[in-house]
């Protein structure tokens, strides 16, 4: 059995978490994506899907029916189904069903109130969010549920770890003493989940209709104006609030919707899931207080209004839900022309939640999947068809999402029509699978064309239309020149736009490699303490904070050590002297796409590519940092076979780099026997494949003395464009950060000049006319008076 050794923790504490115990080998889930199709996380929850011989077999799916419900049938032909109606022990069959249904209903009722759990409903109308039995132990009791538990067939799946299995594994897992621990003590059960006052939804719903500059910018008909209708704004229960900048937390609802003086205004956009289901209504007795608090029946006023049906056009779908039958779970706060202020209330995610799930309605079958709410306001506005969007960025997609789109046919991904955007709607669709899912171009060829949904909208283009030109991606390894036509245009005619994701730290390497682009091998070496691990964690946070999802491998130093470096890096302060500010950083740290390989030492690298395989598939990880490589391959192999060890753990990665269109970091040692004055490309250890093998190639040096704090990042190598040359950084204790600087000047020492004699007054001046220094007396060990020259820059 495998273990995914993927983890994502918090800073503080970093609890161990058990990898995956896969019955689904990783290896056939990866070939089935090379194929066009993706293991979705219902054919997981399946115990044992049936074998089809052909392609054909597979007819139809009932519409209208969730994949998870029990009362779903696969017809396999006319034949099967008729087969069935006149089977007489069809209904003896049946009957066993139902009874075996029972049966696990009440074990999981009765276990769930054992072990003192409140579930929530999850995505799906027949699941349940529970505790892991694997990975929940060290977690706070909110983050604990992370287990989907379908109640049809007793199977489960952690999102968090990866642990799945049936219902019988689920019990034995949770008989340990781990997941015992995390019983309480008590006779009450778990603490409720995170609850909004309806009367501050409804408020910050009203401030938005009340501010007259934002809400004519969001409504206006004019030009610049997005042109959006308020029904449907309502309707998605987009809010205005109000945060204080000095305060860069949300510790209080009231005072989001009411502000102070120092506060600015942003837009709050709700993530909605479903309140409770059947079988959390069933395992309650009549008028009793549902998981969420509130009582059976009771209607909510802020969800109310956004589902409510108007009078002009506000529901295109005539999706007509309960009130009750959604909550929000979660508010995402985003500054209004502020860059980089945005916040989540709570800040854990402890219901997988998205925006716009209330509107999505489970007779379309169609959704339109966005990167931004904005968009999906606009898209679901001028189509009819309902819009969500992506939970945790605009390039990524949880599995919590996933799972949540399943049951449609038909899936449009809407994101950014830029080089990022294409890139991460290439790798949505693989995961939700080729065959169902549109990619939606809104620039449609034109390079000045707007770049998203509202834009488009704003521009009183047609969306209908631009969504009718929506195309299937091809075959990824078959391409012709048509194919190839547009692109080849846009980055001959953009240079600009096809650059990577830009340092903010280190603007000399933008620079010399225009960012970080996906496809691409870099490899970092520098000699021993020279701090090529500060060097590459700075800069992995750094593209970490612009939204490219990171997962570090750290072979030579251990997890916890790595990521208190980091947390003290983006604090721009050393958090160990401020232990009263860990749970503020471990927090802010902790929404960061960042993501740790739970290996240290020596390491099969087959091992490490199937964990990243993983990664990229449930996290969509766009960079991965290997520190270092000699440290993963140690004891991998003896002698000369080491390096051919070497070289096939290279080729691996470049392979998986191009594959997977993902930037790969490897850090790799110099040769021992290299002085350090003479490093060149030939320098790294190892064969001339890690280099050759390589997009870039970077050497880091110490510049100046063994104490100095300057170091030189040599770039030796870059086959996007050939642009070489050094960038100087200096160390800084209090940040544990590195600092662009200037190239110093260069500077010429000349150490003895004339011996046994002071020079005379002429003789000095005529010597530092000649050198263009000054001279300074000194004794050498044999007690004679030398004169050298001090250290000056030549004139």
């Amino acid at each position: 059995m495998l273990r995914n050794s993927v983890f994502r923790t918090a800073c503080s504490g970093f609890p161990s978490m058990p990898g995956l115990r896969s019955s689904l080998a990783p290896s056939l889930l990866w070939q089935a994506r090379r194929h066009l199709a993706t293991v979705k996380a219902h054919e997981i929850l399946e115990a044992k899907p049936a074998k089809a011989t052909s392609s054909d077999q597979w007819l139809k799916t009932v519409q209208g029916v969730d994949p998870f419900s029990k009362t779903q049938s696969r017809v396999y032909g006319s034949s099967t189904s008729s087969a069935v109606e006149d089977d007489p022990s069809a209904d003896k069959a049946s009957t066993c069903s139902e009874h075996h249904n029972h049966e696990l209903e009440h074990s999981i009722r009765d276990f769930l109130s054992t072990t003192r759990q409140r579930p929530r409903a999850g995505l799906k109308a027949d699941e349940l969010v529970v505790k892991c039995p694997v990975c929940s132990p060290g977690k706070s009791r909110r983050l604990a549920y992370s287990a989907h538990l379908n109640t049809n067939t007793g199977a489960f799946v952690c999102t968090g770890c990866f642990e799945q299995g049936s219902w019988d594994k689920y019990q034995e897992l949770a008989k340990r003493r781990n997941f015992q621990n995390t019983i309480p003590k008590s006779r009450a059960t778990d603490p409720l989940p995170f609850e909004f006052a309806e009367t501050t939804l409804m408020q910050l719903q009203a401030n938005l209709a009340n501010h007259e500059e934002i809400y004519a910018a969001l409504t206006g008909q004019e030009k610049g104006q997005l042109r959006l209708r308020p029904s449907v704004l309502a309707q998605y229960g987009v809010g205005l609030g109000f945060v204080n900048t000095a305060v860069p937390e949300i510790l209080d609802l009231e005072a989001l919707a009411e502000g102070c003086d120092n506060s600015v205004p942003c837009l709050v956009f709700p993530r909605t899931a479903f309140r409770t289901n059947s079988f959390i209504e069933s395992s309650k007795d009549s008028g009793a207080v549902s998981n969420t608090g509130r009582a059976r029946g009771q209607e909510s006023a802020a969800l109310s209004s956004m589902i409510e049906e108007e009078e002009d056009v506000s529901d295109p779908t005539g999706v007509a839900a309960s009130p009750s039958e959604f909550c929000t779970v979660q508010l995402k706060i985003v500054g209004w022309n502020i860059a980089d202020l945005e916040m989540y209330v709570p800040v854990d995610e402890a219901q997988p939640g998205l925006f716009g799930f209330h509107v999505a309605s489970a007779e379309s079958p169609d959704i339109i999947l966005t990167g931004h709410e904005l968009d999906a306001v606009a898209a679901y506005q001028e189509t009819g068809i309902p819009a969500v969007s992506l939970p945790k960025g605009p390039y990524q997609l949880p599995l919590d999402a996933m799972r949540a789109l399943e049951r449609y046919e038909r899936v449009y991904v809407w994101l950014d029509d830029n080089h990022q955007g294409a890139a991460a709607a290439e790798l949505i669709t693989r995961k939700l699978g080729v065959d169902r899912c549109m990619v939606v171009h809104t620039k449609g060829g034109d390079p000045q064309g707007p770049k998203s949904a509202s834009i488009a909208l704003a521009r009183g283009l047609d969306l209908t239309s631009i969504l009718e030109r929506s195309q299937p991606v091809q075959h990824d390894k078959v391409l012709d020149f048509s194919a190839l036509r547009e692109a080849v245009k846009f980055e001959v005619t953009n240079p600009d736009l096809i650059r990577g994701v830009e340092s903010t730290d280190l603007p000399g390497w933008n620079a010399s490699f225009k960012g970080l682009r996906p496809g691409e091998l870099t490899i970092l070496s520098g000699a021993t303490g020279s701090g090529k691990t500060t060097v590459i964690s700075q800069m992995s946070l750094d593209f970490c904070k612009s939204g490219v999802s990171t997962l570090w491998g750290s072979f030579e130093i251990p997890n916890v050590r790595l990521a208190t470096r980091m947390m003290s890096q983006f604090a721009k302060r050393d958090v160990s002297k401020a232990p009263g500010d860990i749970d503020y950083w471990s927090r802010k740290f902790e929404q960061l796409p960042m993501y740790f390989l739970k290996f240290h030492g020596s390491t099969k690298p087959d091992t490490v590519l199937e964990t990243m395989r993983h990664a990229v598939y449930a996290y969509d990880v766009k960079h991965i940092i290997i520190d270092n490589l000699q440290f993963m391959m140690s004891m991998q192999a003896k002698g000369m076979d080491k390096y051919d060890a070497q070289d096939a753990a290279i080729a691996t990665f470049r392979q998986f780099a191009t594959d997977e269109g993902v930037h790969i970091t490897v850090v790799a040692h110099l040769r021992k026997d290299q002085p350090a004055s003479d490093v060149d490309i030939n320098s790294i250890f190892g064969s001339a494949k890690v280099t050759q093998e390589a997009d870039n190639v970077v050497i880091l040096q110490r510049y100046g003395n063994s104490d100095s704090k300057v170091r030189c990042l040599n770039v030796l190598k870059n086959r996007f464009d050939g642009t070489l040359g050094k960038i100087y950084i200096s160390y800084n204790p209090e940040t544990l950060g590195f600092t662009e600087i200037p190239p110093p000047r260069k500077r010429k020492s000349i150490k003895i000049i004339k011996s046994a004699v002071r020079l005379s007054m002429a003789d000095r001046l005529v010597a530092e006319a000649e050198v263009g220094g000054s001279f300074d007396d000194i004794i050498d060990d044999q007690g004679n008076e030398l004169a050298s020259v001090s250290e000056r820059p030549l004139r």
